[in-house]
């Protein structure tokens, strides 16, 4: 019994938007996979031919799709009369609407097709002497889950599902694979072989926007011998992949970064003509990009396919260093250092920094999260009463018209929104911004608050009713009047100097740092990844033992009557024999599995020398810290001190404590002020060049204003897409950079700018908000729901707003989301 195996078509993909006479050149790559594919089976004439799952990339697909697969059946009908086409629906092929079949549906009217949709389908050929049992999609994520059973009367049992392997047994599909001859999985686009007779048979084509982790190996399909296990896989050509060398971007060489970015091209055999290739950059900042604007770049865009091109790694957050407890120790040594240079360090400032810094003051860094939030539950203007919970994760609200999405908008807000930091809490709430300047504005501010500066201003507070300086000095005033005692050009260019060297300085420790979270990452995957082996290994043991144990009870009740555990024949004078091999198999697995044991005790904490370099690295990023607001503290001297900059000091006597104080707070707070805002534009920079498929290569601030830097140019008109898409990268950075805090965000809602995105950007954007979601407890997307509606996979929760003047159903109603997931479990097990 032959089987040919094809997963994940994705028939339908488009990407990158390049047309060639009217048709999307992906969508072309991938149909002409599927037609080669078929043209190879038929070739090689199984006896039945899966699909598992996938088969459009989208619910909707466009009728090209459609028509493509209809054609490829029909071939094989006309090819292959005797051969059976069996498929499921995976979730690219499952609308939302649970009344709605699907695309695929229709295909199950062929002659010899059997595409299942919804309910899990059995289907027995005695003419093949084959049960085959199809799980689709759906059939995965409803609760309670599919619980698949092989028919142990017919010869060849053969299971068919979609979804993803899980150690958990949580809402999982049990699959026993002694229980089958072949379990064909979907879901997965590299081709991986999980047991003897349980495979991913992997997608054709490259079927991601950004297909870099899938990028080395070869694509294609698997054909299987039931009879013998054994399984071949058969490579289709696809769309070349090529991943440049990386280019390593050291102090700013603009000129060395052009020269290197020709010559890694050059290196690319054939070049990287009609290619998808990525261009990475290490140890750059996404400002580093703009390097490599002008007809340059434009010419290797054009030449390949698609070129997406990235920043290097930015350093790794910690959250220890910015534990709000220590706010104001860090602000009483910014302020000491201030005022040494200034020459004003004696005992009366340090006495006013004492009474500022009190407990008080140090009261102001407690920071109440926002957004904690873990239910809906209210009234919503002609929608009606709604309850539901909000999982952890990725939650969309979908459907729905404008004045529903709003109103479960609001009420989001109402619940979630209560913060004692007042930035915080207008960020949270504000899911968009007229301009890119407040939104910038409203993202950086939160940041700063989250990270010390309300220590800051209430320290600022407390001076300003007891100012008797006559300097005029405010925390509030946007600019600064003022001239420190002895300030000359010749100190200015002085400090423009140190200002310099401490740039570069700060590259250098930035890369330094970069390395060594590297380094870090690497040592922490090694001891998760041994864990984890050890964990697997002792529950490997655990279900051996257990299923020895249960033979040796069945034989022990029985006596010499009990059928031979191998062959099934009763054991009559064999029965003392087997016992004795059983017990002794029994024995060793124990004594094994106790090794294995202590062995994941072992491996329970973190081993001696992960601690080490997890110190190591903590203290260079605190070294890194420390020289950013070294650098932004030399910034605001620079600039308070040429005519037109936005600080202009202006003097302070010099027996004026409580002022000279005043002016070091009020330049620390313009210098926390300004390092949250280059942190939210270098994270937000790398965020929106990668939701645009660096068609944006950074969000940079300019002449006053935020600019949009193109590969070309800086872009001059902003169509309502880019736009959206630098809101959004602005929101995703801020939240994420708050949550690195380790406290602040319960969770982050996301709105409009995501349904004014083009559909690639909103594509990438949902991955992103999906990693994103390790670090932000929820994450609740409320959207028109088509962009949603073609990744259900991604989202824990979907829920769907009832129509207005609906009286049918809730007023929310939960859709299919998240992955299939399947358990493998052993037959002993599931029988205890």
């Amino acid at each position: 019994m032959i089987l040919a195996h094809l997963s994940d078509l994705h028939l339908g993909f488009r990407a990158y938007g390049r047309i060639d006479r009217g048709v999307d050149i992906r969508e072309r790559d991938v149909s002409l996979a599927f037609e080669r594919a078929l043209q190879d089976i038929i070739r090689l004439n199984p006896d039945i031919v899966v699909v598992s799952g996938d088969v459009f990339d989208r619910p909707d697909p466009p009728a090209s799709a459609v028509v493509v697969l209809a054609r490829g059946l029909e071939l094989l009908r006309s090819s292959l009369p005797e051969t059976p086409v069996f498929m499921v629906a995976g979730p690219r092929d499952t609308p939302r609407q649970l009344g709605d079949p699907g695309a695929l549906a229709v295909l199950d009217s062929f002659p010899n097709v059997e595409a299942a949709t919804d309910l899990t389908r059995s289907i027995i050929m005695e003419r093949l002497e084959l049960h085959a049992c199809l799980v689709p999609y759906r059939a995965t994520v409803r609760h309670p889950s599919a619980f698949p059973e092989s028919d142990p009367r017919i010869r060849w049992n053969l299971l068919v599902l979609h979804g993803t392997l899980e150690q958990s047994e949580q809402a999982a599909v049990p699959v026993v694979p002694e229980d089958w001859s072949y379990i064909a999985l979907g879901g997965q686009h590299r081709t991986e072989q999980v047991c003897s007779n349980v495979l991913w048979a992997g997608s054709l084509e490259r079927v991601a926007l950004d297909p870099w982790a899938d990028a080395g190996g070869e694509k294609g399909f698997l054909m299987v011998n039931l009879e013998s296990g054994e399984h071949q896989f058969h490579a289709i050509p696809s769309r070349p992949v090529a991943a440049l060398a990386p280019i390593k971007v050291v102090g700013g060489d603009h000129d060395q970064l052009r020269r290197r970015v020709r010559e890694v091209v050059q290196e690319i055999p054939g070049g990287i003509k009609g290619k998808i290739a990525r261009l990475r950059l290490e140890g750059a900042f996404p400002q580093d990009l703009l390097a490599l604007q002008g007809g340059e770049l434009s010419g290797l865009r054009t030449s390949a396919l698609h070129l997406a091109i990235e920043a290097g790694k930015e350093p790794r957050p910690f959250p220890a260093d910015w534990l709000l407890e220590d706010a104001p120790s860090l602000l009483r040594v910014a302020l000491e250092k201030e005022l040494e240079r200034d020459g004003f360090l004696d005992d009366a400032t340090q006495a006013v920094i004492e009474e500022l810094l009190d407990s008080d003051t140090a009261d102001a860094s407690k920071v109440h999260a926002v957004g904690g939030l873990d239910a809906l539950d209210g009234d919503i203007p002609g929608v009606g009463r709604v309850s539901a919970s909000i999982p952890a994760g990725l939650t969309a609200v979908i459907g729905g018209d404008g004045r529903s999405r709003k109103s479960i908008k609001e009420l989001l807000i109402q619940i979630g929104g209560g913060s004692n930091n007042k930035p915080l809490r207008h960020f949270w709430a504000c899911t968009d911004a007229g301009t890119l300047e407040e939104m910038l504005s409203i993202a950086s501010l939160a940041i700063a608050f989250t990270r010390g500066l309300a220590v800051v201003d209430a320290a600022l507070e407390r001076l300003e009713p007891g100012d008797k300086s006559g300097t005029g000095l405010r925390s509030g005033t946007p600019a600064l009047e003022s001239n420190v005692p002895g300030s000359t050009s010749i100190d200015l260019e002085a400090i423009a100097t140190e200002t310099q060297s401490a740039e570069q300085d700060l590259r250098s420790l930035r890369a330094g740092v970069v390395e060594a979270d590297v380094a870090l990452e690497a040592s922490m995957m090694d001891w998760l990844s041994e864990r984890q082996d050890a964990e697997t290994t002792l529950n490997t043991y655990r279900d051996r033992a257990r299923q020895l144990r249960s033979r040796l009870r069945q034989l022990e009740a029985t006596g010499p009557d009990a059928p031979c555990p191998l062959c099934g024949r009763v054991l009559e004078g064999h029965y003392d024999e087997v016992l004795r091999e059983l017990n002794n198999e029994w024995e060793a697995v124990i004594q094994d599995g106790s090794w294995w044991r202590s062995r994941r005790e072992q491996l329970e904490l973190k081993p001696p020398n992960l601690q080490e370099r997890e110190e190591k690295t903590l203290k260079l990023h605190m070294a890194l810290e420390a020289q950013s607001e070294r650098v932004e503290l030399l910034r605001v001297r620079v600039s308070g001190m040429r005519a037109g900059g936005s600080l202009i000091e202006k003097e302070v006597a010099g027996d004026d404590h409580r002022g000279q104080v005043m002016l070091a707070l009020l330049r620390v707070r313009a210098a926390r002020e300004g390092r949250a805002r280059d942190v939210l534009l270098d994270r937000a920079s790398r965020f929106v060049c990668r939701l645009t498929g660096g068609r944006i290569l950074a969000i940079t601030l300019r002449g006053g204003g935020v600019r949009l830097e193109g590969d070309y140019e800086t872009l001059r008109s902003i169509s309502e897409e880019d736009l959206s898409a630098a809101k959004l990268a602005i929101r995703l950075a801020a939240a994420s950079l708050i949550a690195a805090g380790g406290q602040g965000l319960g969770s982050l809602l996301l709105e409009e700018p995501f349904d004014r995105l083009d559909p690639e950007a909103g594509i990438r954007s949902l991955v992103l908000m999906k990693e994103l979601a390790s670090e932000v407890p929820r994450i609740i997307l409320v959207s028109r729901g088509a962009t949603v509606g073609a990744r259900p996979e991604l989202f824990d929760c979907i829920m769907e707003i009832r129509e207005e003047g609906s009286t049918a159903g809730p007023a929310l109603r939960p859709t299919p989301a998240g992955p299939g997931r399947f358990m493998l479990r052993s037959s002993a097990i599931l029988k205890h």
